[in-house]
Parts: C-alpha cells; structure tokens; sequence
C-alpha cells in the first residue's frame, strides 16, 4: 500500500504532503482545485507517460514521491535488480523537467522509467476514463476473464501456447523445406559431387606442406649431396683426398698437449675440451652420413612425381586455400548432405508431424476454451450480482466466447456484453453502455476480483461519474467493502460516496495568489460535515445541508459497524 504521497509544482498543486492509511480515503475538492492532479501523481508513479505541461506554470520541473509499504517479492527484485534498495518499504519518485527528460527513482536508484511500470500492477490498481476505455476493446476484456480464472487458467493457458507455438514453428519448418525441395536437391547433387572429388585425391593432413619441403629437396638434390659429403669427408676424411680430416687433426692437437699437460694443470682442461670437440665433430660427422642415406632413399620418389601429386592438390582449391582448408569443408558438407538427405527422406514424416502438431494445438485450445466458458459463467453471476448491490438489479454482464482462427491466445473471440435491463438485448458493453453504467461494471468486477486477487490499492477516479442519489449510496457502500481488505483511494464529487470514507482528504484551492495554488489536507470529522454540505449544496454554512451531512456520514458509520456488506 502507499503510505506517504509527496506533490511538488504538479499542475495547481504547489506542495502537497499527505499520509495514507489502510481502508477507504476520499478525495474531494472544488472543480479546478486539482483533485485529477492527485491521480496524475499517482499515474507517474506508475510510469505512465506524460508530457511537461503537467508542470506548474513558473516551476521547472515537477516532482512526485510515493512511500509504499508491504511491498510484494516481484516489486523488491525488481527494484534491486535496477540496482535500487527495498525491504518492506520502497521509496519511488518521479520527476518532469520542462526541459530535458523525464527521471524515475526507486529504492534510491535513478532507473528507466520501464522499471516503474514493470511493477506498477504490484502496486496499484487505477481506474479512470482510459481504463473503462480499454475495459470496451477485445484484448482487454479477455485479459479480464484470463484473470478471473486465476491460476487454474493461467495453466491451461500456457500449455496452449506451448502448443501453439510447437505447431506455429513445425508449420514455418515443414513449409520451408517443401519450398525449398528443388533447390535442396539441387545443393544435394552439388555437395555430392564436391565430395567425390575429394575423395578420389584423398588428401592427408599436413600433406600439402610434406610435399612443398619434398620439392624443394628433390629440385636442389645434386647440389644437396656434393655439400653434404664434402662436409662429411672434411670431418674424418676421404680415401681419395689425403687432406688431413678435421677429426685427425684434433687428435693430433690432443696428442701434442698431452705430452705437456703435466707441466701445468690448465692444459689438462684445455685437453679435455678438445676430447670434447672430437665427439661432436664425429656426431655431427655421423648424422651427415644418415641424411645422405636418407636422401638416397628419397630418391626413389621422383621430381616429376611428387610436383604431379602436388599439382593433384591443387584442383581442389576450389574448396580451400590448402589441405587444412579443404579438409574441414569435407566433413562440414558431409554433414549438411547428411543432414539435406534425411529431410528429403522425411517429408512423408514432417507431414505427420505437422499433422500431430496442429492436433495438440487443437486440443488444448478446447481445454482453454472449455474452462473460460466455465470461468465466464461464474464471474458473470457474480458481477451481475454485484450490480443488483449497486442498484441495478436487471442489469446482467455475460462473456460471449465464439470460435476463431488460433493465435497466440487461444481460438476463442471473447466480447463482453451488457443488458441494463432483462428486456434489452445483451450487446457489447462498448456499444450500449452509458459512462454510469460501466463505472458500476468496473466497481463490481473490481470486488469480485479482491475476493480472490491481493491487490493492495485501488485508485478510482471518478468511479461514481454519471450517478447519483441511492446508486451513488451504494456505490459508497461497494467501496467500503471493497477497502475491508484493500486500501482504496477514490476521488470523487458525490456527497453520497465521500460519507462511506474512513478518511477525508480535500484538496483546499486558493485563489488570492497571482495564479490558482492548490494544497492537500486531511479533514477531522468537523470538517468532514462541512465539506459533505459544500458538496451537497454549494454552500458550506447551509444548516440544512450540514444536517444532511451529519446524517449521510452517521448512517454510513451504522452499516459500516454493523458490517458493510449487509443491507
């Protein structure tokens, strides 16, 4: 519920500070002290939208802060997930610039104005002229028998759309692949052929480089060989060259110092590094001797065969710059053919699929067709009934559910219909009736809703428009009920409707300033009286009128002692 509300230059109203209590509280006022102000206030911190011209003529900006208490789970993870802070309290405000944007805070938090209507129907209930507006259009009043069917419904319903869209998705799949079976075919035969041709050269990972080293090998072999064992004979020699070897000749060092080294101690190290020399010069000695081994053995692969198998790889360049490339287009289109083949193999199967899609959608839909019919019944006796407490006893509201081709919400049209009397023709509410009427309408449904929907506050602007005298009793008498387990905040102009009030809110307008400023307070029973005579008779020091007063809020506190709801 909202426990504070704080106005700062919203329209006529300058400064406003008033606290809110559980129950019924009224809002009354004189014609242009504001009173629409006060729901504007509330509609901001909604997230509606609006534009600057709400902004009090010389301000800057207009702002509106609202304290709510008992906050439900989805408010407060909301909130912190916008980054704000909110245990059972939450802080929300708002703020209007004539320059500039808009601004929306919660729990502490600048956050999109979004954040603020994602929670508003956790907080507030408001009904105005836009609301009976949007009560007349079709998605509306079947969003209203959705929720009347509670949770029960709200199952049902979601095992259709499941359904609808499992059916909306093999539909778009099955009707894709039949359009597309010749150009399908046409990529079958053409990855079909890419892979043949792959097949039939059959390369290898890393083949192509293997290849592009062995060329060159095989381009320079002659070359290769003579330095090789050139370098081979430098190191131990050759049987047709009496130059001395380089192994040789380090033997021969070694030998010299040997016959020294015991002379000094340093040239024992100087020896034994050169023995080291010699070891490696006869390692490096023997792996020349392997390569030229190898390199003969290379040689039984000819130049001219191995450019052939190069060039062998390289018509298929088509489907990569090398080995790698064209390996991974192989099994990425191996497994699209897979992959193509069986789609044109199933489309006997999708049918059948299609088919048993489209009868599972069906099916559900009668589900939720079957229990709105059985949701419509009941709401309907029930706000019919609360219309008979509103002083239309032959008044009757009925939901129409006809058959339609399925969306996303079902296969039934729902229309609301109305009849004021039993010998009127039920019609759609939109059509036939009246702004009083379907302010009642929206009353009743309203308090057959609480019964099983926690709502913590409504907000009705109005709600009594378009009656009076005992339909206007009574309408304070449903509003009274309906705040025994609701905050319910009503603006309205009807004496009958504000005596009902636990607390009296007036918005008090002073006209001695340059412009019209408006300011909220709360009313003590004295002034409760003279407030009710101005609304009864224009005038405020009517004895008459007051006496009336007195007598309109003295009967509503009977019944209301006695239990509002009785007769």
């Amino acid at each position: 519920m909202i426990s504070e509300l704080r106005i700062s230059h919203l329209g006529v109203i300058a400064e406003a500070a008033v606290e809110l209590d559980t129950g019924f509280t009224v809002v009354t006022g004189e014609t242009g002290a504001g009173k629409t102000m006060f729901v504007s206030a509330l509609s901001l911190l909604m997230g509606r939208k609006v534009g600057s011209g709400v902004v009090r003529k010389g301000a800057e900006k207009a702002e509106v802060e609202g304290i709510f208490t008992d906050v439900a789970e989805p408010v407060r993870e909301r909130i912190e997930e916008a980054g704000g802070s909110a245990d059972d309290e939450a802080i929300i405000s708002r703020t209007v610039a004539l320059k500039g944007r808009a601004r929306a805070t919660a729990g502490g938090r600048t956050v999109p104005i979004s954040v603020l209507t994602d929670i508003s129907s956790d907080l507030i209930t408001l009904h105005g002229q836009s609301e009976q507006l949007r009560l007349k259009g079709a998605a509306q009043q079947r969003h209203l028998l959705d929720a009347a069917g509670g949770t029960a419904l709200a199952e049902v319903a979601d095992r259709y759309r499941a359904a609808f869209e499992n059916w909306r998705e093999t539909e778009a799949r099955v009707s894709r692949i039949k359009d597309s079976t010749a150009a399908r075919r046409e990529r079958i035969l053409w990855l079909r052929g890419c892979l043949e041709t792959i097949d039939k050269v059959r390369p290898e990972p890393g083949e192509d480089e293997t290849l592009a080293a062995q060329s060159a090998k095989l381009g320079a072999a002659a070359e290769i060989t003579r330095a090789v064992g050139a370098a081979h004979d430098l190191l131990l020699g050759s049987e047709i060259d009496d130059a001395g070897a380089a192994v040789d000749l380090v033997h021969q060092a070694i030998s010299t110092i040997t016959d020294v080294e015991g002379s000094d101690k340093e040239l024992v190290t100087i020896r034994e590094a050169l023995g080291d020399a010699v070891l490696r010069l006869s390692d490096s000695a023997a792996e020349l001797s392997s390569y030229l081994s190898g390199f003969d053995e290379l040689g039984e692969t000819s130049l001219e065969e191995t450019e052939a198998r190069r060039a062998e790889l390289g018509t298929l360049a088509p489907y990569g710059q090398d080995v790698a490339e064209v390996l991974d287009f192989e099994s990425r289109s191996a497994a699209e053919l897979a992959e193509l083949e069986a789609e044109d193999r199933d489309l006997d199967g999708l049918d059948a699929e299609l088919d048993g899609a489209r009868e599972t959608m069906e099916a559900a839909a009668s589900a939720l067709t079957e229990i709105r019919k059985a949701t419509a019944d009941e709401f309907s006796a029930a706000v019919s009934e609360e219309l008979t407490a509103l002083s239309m006893p032959k008044a009757t509201v009925a939901f129409e559910i006809s058959e339609r081709e399925p969306t996303t919400h079902g296969a039934d049209e729902v229309r609301l219909t109305f009849a004021a009397h039993e010998s009127s023709i039920p019609d759609d509410i939109a059509k036939i009736a009246s702004g009083g009427e379907l302010s009642r309408v929206m009353l009743a449904i309203e308090v057959v809703r609480a019964a099983s929907e926690s709502i913590p506050t409504y907000v009705f602007d109005e709600v009594d428009a378009g009656v009076g005298g005992k339909a206007a009793v009574e309408i304070g008498r449903r509003l009274a009920k309906l705040a025994q387990g609701a905050q319910v905040i009503v603006v309205t102009h009807l004496p009958q409707v504000a005596a009902w009030a636990d607390t009296h809110v007036t918005i008090v307008k002073d006209d001695d300033a340059e412009t019209v400023r408006s300011g909220v307070q709360e009313l003590t029973d004295e002034e409760r009286v003279v407030e009710l005579s101005r609304m009864l008779a224009g005038m405020d020091d009517s004895a008459s009128a007051k006496a009336h007063a007195a007598e309109l809020l003295d009967n509503a506190r009977q019944v209301k002692e006695a239990g509002v709801g009785s007769r």
